[in-house]
C-alpha cells in the first residue's frame, strides 16, 4: 500500500512537471505571429530645427525701386489730389480739403493746375491774399504741408472779387470826396498863375534864412502830413496816395521834391484808384 502511494506521487509529480514545462515555452506558431507583428525600420535623420525671429530685412529705398519709381510717384500724387479736390464722401456729395473750410464746391481747375489762395507770401510764387493757379505737385508739397495756402472754390473766388469790387467803389469815392475838398481849399484863396492851377489848398511856415533858404527844407511825408492835418476828413491811407509831383511857378522839376526854398509850389498828389488833384503849396517864413 504504502509502495503505491509513493508511486502515485512521483507520477503526479511528472505530471505537474510537464504542464509547467508546456506553459513556460510558446509555441512555434506564436512565435511566428510575434516576428510577423514587427516591420523592420530605416535610420530616419532629425528634422531640422525652426528659427523664430522677429528680425526682418529692412526695405532699402533707391533708385530704381518699383516703390519709387518716377512713373509711380506721379500716379500717387494724381490720385492723392483727385481723392482731396473730388473724392465722394460716404452719405454722398463732393469732399472738400479741410484747409478750404469755407469752400462749398471743388476748385477750380485749369491746364492741369489748380487754383488757391495765398496764405502766406512765398518767393517766386505769390503774395499772401493772391489767387492764382499752381501745380497739383507745388500745392500739395509745398504750400499745403507747410500751410501757406489753400485751396479754393469758384464761389469764393465770386465772393471774394464781390467784396474787391464794393471796396473799389468804396475807395473811389473817398478820393473824390478827398480831391472836392481841395478844390474847395483852392477856390477859397485864388492864386493868379499861368498854370491850369487855380488856388492856394496849402500853407506851410518854416524858418527861413535871409535869402530865403530853409532850415532843413521840406520833405515830401511832412506835405503828406500837412495835407492829413489840413483835411482831417479826407482819405490819406493806402500805398497809392503819395505826392507824385513838386515844382516851382515856372514849372521846373524840384529835385528830389525836396523845398529847400521859400515860395509857392505847384503839387500834384494821388489819391488812389487813378485819381489826381493839383494845388498850390504856400511856403512862408515863420
Amino acid at each position: 500500500m504504502l509502495v503505491k502511494l509513493q508511486l502515485a506521487a512521483v507520477v503526479a509529480a511528472l505530471m505537474l512537471h510537464q504542464v509547467s514545462s508546456s506553459s513556460s515555452a510558446p509555441s512555434s506558431s506564436s512565435k511566428k505571429t510575434a516576428a510577423s507583428s514587427y516591420a523592420p525600420v530605416g535610420f530616419v535623420p532629425p528634422a531640422s530645427p525652426t528659427v523664430v525671429s522677429s528680425f526682418r530685412p529692412k526695405q532699402q529705398s533707391g533708385w530704381p525701386s518699383a516703390a519709387n519709381h518716377p512713373a509711380r510717384v506721379r500716379s500717387q500724387i494724381a490720385r492723392s489730389v483727385e481723392s482731396q479736390l473730388f473724392g465722394r464722401k460716404k452719405g454722398g456729395g463732393v469732399k472738400t480739403n479741410k484747409s478750404s473750410a469755407t469752400s462749398t464746391s471743388a476748385p477750380v481747375t485749369r491746364n492741369g493746375k489748380i487754383q488757391i489762395k495765398m496764405l502766406e507770401t512765398v518767393p517766386r510764387i505769390g503774395q499772401a491774399g493772391d489767387i492764382i493757379f499752381v501745380s497739383s505737385a507745388v500745392f500739395q508739397n509745398q504750400l499745403q504741408r507747410q500751410q501757406k495756402a489753400r485751396l479754393i472754390s469758384a464761389e469764393e473766388v465770386a465772393q471774394i472779387e464781390k467784396e474787391k469790387e464794393a471796396d473799389n467803389q468804396a475807395q473811389l469815392e473817398a478820393a473824390m470826396a478827398t480831391k472836392q475838398m481841395i478844390d474847395d481849399a483852392m477856390e477859397a484863396k485864388p492864386h493868379d498863375n499861368e498854370h491850369s492851377v487855380c488856388g492856394i489848398a496849402l500853407e506851410m511856415k518854416r524858418r527861413a534864412g535871409p535869402e530865403g533858404s530853409l532850415f532843413g527844407g521840406i520833405s515830401p511825408k511832412m506835405v503828406m502830413d500837412a495835407l492829413a492835418l489840413t483835411f482831417p476828413e479826407g482819405s490819406w491811407d493806402g500805398k497809392q496816395v503819395k505826392l507824385t509831383s513838386v515844382k516851382d511857378m515856372d514849372g521846373q522839376d524840384v529835385k528830389k521834391k525836396d523845398i529847400k526854398h521859400l515860395g509857392d509850389y505847384l503839387m500834384s498828389v494821388s489819391l488812389g484808384r487813378d485819381v489826381e488833384a493839383s494845388f498850390i503849396l504856400s511856403v512862408s517864413a515863420e
